[in-house]
Formats: C-alpha cells, structure tokens, sequence
C-alpha cells in the first residue's frame, strides 16, 4: 500500500498507470486508494506566475488598503471598480460539464468559427451600484475597433499611478475574479447573432445585475487581501477552498 500511496501522492500518473507498474488490476488499486487509504483525485489548478518582487508588493498593497479601512470602514465599498473585456460574438457557455447521454457515443460536435467578430466592453461598480456598459471604440487600420479610455492620475489605484495597483494580481480585482466570468455566462446564453444583439444582451445583463451582488463581489476582495496577508503576497487561493 506504501508503494500506491507513493504513486498516488507523486501526481504524475493516473491510478490505471500506477496498476500497470505495480502489475495489480486497476480496480484494485482504485479500491485501496478510495477505501482503505481514503484518497481523492483531485484536479492540478493552474494560477499566475509571480515575479521575485511582486509578493513584496501585493503584500505592501493589502497592508496600505487595511490602513484605508481602519480609517473610514466604508472606503473600499465606495471604490469605483472599473475593467473593460473583450467579448467575442460566437463565445460560448463552459461546456466542460456537458454530456450526452446514449447507449453508445453518439459523436456530436459543435463549431465554432475561427475568427469570430469581437466587441470590447467598460464598466464600474461599486458596493452599491454598477455603471455601463459602455464601448468607447475607435477604429484602429491594425487592430481593427478597440476601445479608449482615458482618466487623470488623481485618487486612482493602477500600475504606474500615485497609488499602484500590485502587478500581476488579477486575483484580486472584483471585476476579472467575478464580473466578467459571470456575465459571460449569462450573455451568450441568448445566443446573439450579430454585434449589436452581443452588445444589447452585454447591456441587459449588467443591468439586472442586483446590488448584494456587487456588495457581496467586494466584500471578496476583502476576504481574498486578508489571505493574502496570511500568504505574505504569495497565493491565497488554496485557503479560500
């Protein structure tokens, strides 16, 4: 059991591997994992690379956003969170979960176009309330439509502002940790044909968007700095779990 407990700890092979260098059925070591030693598969997460100075950073960030809320416990629900993302015209819903069932496969595919026409998306919110959509486009001879925003450096938390935002830290932002995910499972669920039914489906979505959402969505960011300072800077997902 040492020996599968091994294979199984190393995450390298599956439990059918680990039968076959063993030379036990795989049945059996499934068996041995599951009942007698009580281990469960699970799934290797993928999260973002850190830089050697960017923990220091993430952690000076969180300890100057705790200074800001010792000091009026309502600032960071008064932050105006502010993104924009793309949105392409044939996205889909996750399907990862989607199965067919049928006594035997049925071979059903679904297409998706290669190039699929694009539209990127603004907004804001905050604890309260939510602002936008709102597609600030340009044409651009390269790149075709992009979007154009421009703010002063005034009371503003970014990269290279009075008031950095950590980098690669998209781990804590409300809008990449959760705006954007879930309005993208809810827009392409009216399966729009043409970009302005995208950009019509975009608007409505954000609009029935209720505020304990987006008290709740800030209220995560809190959670997520707290982990962080007990991480130094470092990843906090795991204990989030």
């Amino acid at each position: 059991m040492e020996a599968i407990a091994s294979e199984a700890a190393s995450g390298t092979s599956s439990a059918s591997e680990a039968a076959r260098r063993l030379g036990l059925p795989p049945s059996s070591v499934r068996n041995i994992l599951r009942r007698i030693l009580q281990l469960y598969p699970y799934k290797l997460q993928s999260c973002h690379e850190f830089l050697p100075t960017d923990t220091a950073q993430r952690e000076a960030f969180t300890k100057w956003a705790f200074s800001k809320m010792e000091q009026d416990p309502t600032w960071v629900f008064n932050i105006l969170w502010t993104d924009e993302a793309l949105f392409s015209l044939h996205g889909d819903v996750n399907n990862h979960n989607c199965r067919i069932w049928a006594t035997s496969n049925p071979r059903e595919y679904t297409q998706k176009q290669l190039h699929s026409p694009k539209v990127t998306a603004w907004c804001g919110f905050t604890g309260s309330f939510i602002i936008g959509p709102f597609f600030f486009e340009t044409q651009c001879p390269v790149n075709g439509w992009i979007t154009e925003t421009t703010f002063g450096e005034d009371r503003i938390v970014s990269r290279r502002c009075r008031y950095p935002w950590p980098p690669r830290s998209p781990d804590l932002t409300p809008t990449d940790f959760w705006l954007w995910g879930y309005l993208k499972s809810r827009v392409y669920l009216s399966g729009p044909s043409s970009l302005s039914d995208l950009k019509d489906a975009i608007r409505r979505e954000v609009s029935s968007i209720h505020p304990d959402m987006l008290h709740s969505a800030v209220a995560g960011f809190v959670t997520r700095l707290e982990c962080l300072l007990l991480c130094g800077g470092g990843h906090g997902e795991h204990i989030l779990v």
